[in-house]
């Protein structure tokens, strides 16, 4: 099983929700290490979770759906929720659609059986890369957009065009966020690039170096960024079925970006680095 931190990247929720959820009893960690007091966590438990935060997301009070829990309100009845609320904001703002996109992904992930389905989930090693990146504290997680913008339009004159790898991201912190998101953007580079750069923004590019990883599994996701949310508990349930546990940030490595007003013409790989475990004699 996984620690409170491990959990929240694979159920991409932040632990002080998770928390918060076991202080109320809306959702309880799967065990609880009575001599330590550490929270762990199972993938058999994200279809509840993610009907939780739909319904959350859906406007309805913790007190609400703490109800609906006990009644075992189905995923059908909630989809016809989402369709109400869908329709009441049809005409509304992007961001607001985008909000939506969330809630069905989260749902589908609810649907779903609790499958051992691994396909497309690649164990690998990777070799020492230099990076030309920015990594800062994003108020949000969607800012980064902005960022990347700027990356792709500055850096392919300082380290030149065919010198440069796909965009990465990566994902830093012990837990997954929406809000002040400790994130990495850059591109892999064939050599290394000393020359620092200042975006208009006023965030810096520099140059370092990522680290060999002996084990790295992945697996591609295809389409908007909403579609990641399945990609994502699958890596969970490989590493939870596995002898290995996780050893470091996430990766998400665009082999083709998103196209400008087409979110879902993108083709993105996720990465976890994996270590076993050592074993005291």
């Amino acid at each position: 099983m996984f620690r409170i931190g491990e959990f929240s990247k694979i159920a991409q929720t932040a632990v002080s929700q998770l928390r918060y959820y076991d202080q109320i009893g809306l959702f309880q960690p799967d065990h609880t290490d009575e001599s330590t007091g550490y929270r762990y966590y199972s993938t058999n438990q994200l279809p509840e979770l993610n009907r939780i935060i739909a319904l959350k997301e859906l406007g309805i009070s913790l007190e609400q759906i703490k109800v609906m829990v006990l009644q075992d309100v189905s995923v059908q009845e909630i989809q016809g929720m989402l369709l109400l609320r869908k329709a009441q904001i049809e005409q509304t703002v992007q961001e607001q659609i985008n909000h939506l996109k969330i809630i069905e992904a989260r749902l589908k992930e609810a649907e779903r059986p609790e499958s051992l389905n691994f396909d497309g989930i690649i164990l690998k090693s990777i070799a020492e890369q230099p990076f030309y990146s920015v990594r800062k504290i994003m108020p949000n997680l969607f800012d980064t957009i902005h960022l990347v913008t700027e990356l792709r339009e500055y850096v392919p004159d300082v380290a030149g065009k065919d010198q440069l790898g796909p965009l990465t991201i990566i994902l830093h912190g012990n837990a997954f966020s929406i809000e002040n998101v400790d994130i990495e953007v850059g591109f892999p580079v064939k050599r290394s690039i000393e020359r620092a750069l200042l975006l208009p923004g006023g965030s810096e590019v520099k140059g370092r170096v990522l680290q060999s990883e002996q084990s790295v599994i992945s697996t591609i996701r295809v389409g908007a960024f909403e579609n990641g949310y399945e990609k994502y508990a699958q890596l969970g349930r490989w590493i939870e079925n596995s002898d290995f546990q996780i050893s470091g940030p996430a990766k998400e490595i665009f082999i083709k970006p998103p196209s400008q007003g087409d979110p879902e013409d993108c083709v993105c790989e996720i990465q976890f680095p994996v270590t076993r475990p050592t074993t005291s004699v």
